[in-house]
């Protein structure tokens, strides 16, 4: 009995010993940052030496900063925008992918390569061709006679946003397309053929067999995504930097701004919380949405 436990202990502290490098790491690099920014949330840094504040910089973002909401509002049409659009095409890729016999991966590949494309690089690709003056896009637009004159695409205000997010789309469409269609290949083709011998259609099968049983792959992209999404400022700061005016402004650009421009590190710190805060709210609100129901 006294040796069964002794080794018990020796294959816990073996264990242990085997995760505790991953926990160092963990602590490091993601418990140790997470408590010094709310830590840094507490605290004034305006005068160059830090005094606490307690929740004051809570309360003034929350209920006396205009531009908090206004940069909220932003970033939910941005994440919407680009998030919605993504999924579609993304969607569409799949099914399409998913119904190919032949050459499947080389299309994949194909379809994969924008997602190879840094944030920044492909937000470079995109000011060239949304240029006004020599932009790729008005010039095929001259050409089919849809435009008379050239369309400034990243000065509308009005508009700027819907072509932000079309520009994120399509950064984001590889990475939702990899998860359904991961999805879609896990639906048995069973399924199908018993759809079929009862004569449903297509938009009957997709409906009654594709959609519920791609439930959970459509929560996964959709979650990735859109965390991914709200956090980006590599498209915003690149193409339009907030502009023009503050129409593409959002809370990302905001903390920025705040932590670097503006050197409010401790107001910069309680926006990043509150977006952490607003990231967990938004994946409960989505999961409660999408999530398959057990009747399903």
């Amino acid at each position: 009995m006294l040796k069964t436990k002794n080794r018990l202990i020796k294959d816990s502290l073996f264990g242990f010993l085997l995760v505790l490098p991953t926990l160092i790491l963990l602590i490091l690099l993601v418990i140790f940052p997470v408590g010094y920014v709310i830590s840094l949330s507490f605290f004034n840094y305006s005068s160059g030496t830090p005094f606490f504040t307690g929740f004051t910089n809570y309360t003034e973002l929350l209920f006396h900063d205009a531009h908090f909401w206004l940069y909220f509002v932003h970033s939910l049409e941005y994440v919407g925008i680009a998030i919605g659009a993504g999924f579609i095409m993304g969607l569409l890729v799949a099914l399409s992918l998913n119904a190919i016999n032949r050459f499947k991966g080389t299309l994949r590949s194909i379809t994969l390569l924008a997602w190879a494309v840094p944030p920044v690089i492909a937000s470079l690709m995109w000011k060239w061709m949304l240029n006004d003056t020599n932009g790729v896009i008005n010039d095929i637009l001259f050409k089919m006679h849809i435009i008379s004159q050239p369309v400034a695409w990243l000065a509308l205000p009005n508009a700027t946003m819907v072509v932000l997010g079309l520009v994120h789309a399509w950064t984001a469409t590889p990475l939702i397309m990899v998860i359904l269609l991961a999805g879609l290949q896990a639906i048995p083709a069973e399924l199908y053929e018993s759809a079929a011998i009862d004569g449903a259609n297509s938009l009957q099968k997709f409906t009654m067999i594709t959609y519920p049983l791609l439930k959970a792959s459509v929560l996964s992209a959709v979650m990735i995504s859109s965390i991914f999404a709200f956090r980006t400022i590599d498209i915003v700061f690149t193409l339009t930097k907030g502009g023009p005016g503050d129409a593409t402004e959002m809370l990302v650009t905001y903390l920025y701004d705040n932590a670097f421009r503006f050197m409010k590190i401790g107001y910069a710190a309680t926006l990043s919380v509150l977006m952490v805060i607003i990231s967990i709210l938004m994946i409960a609100l989505l999961v409660n949405i999408i999530r398959p129901k057990r009747n399903e």
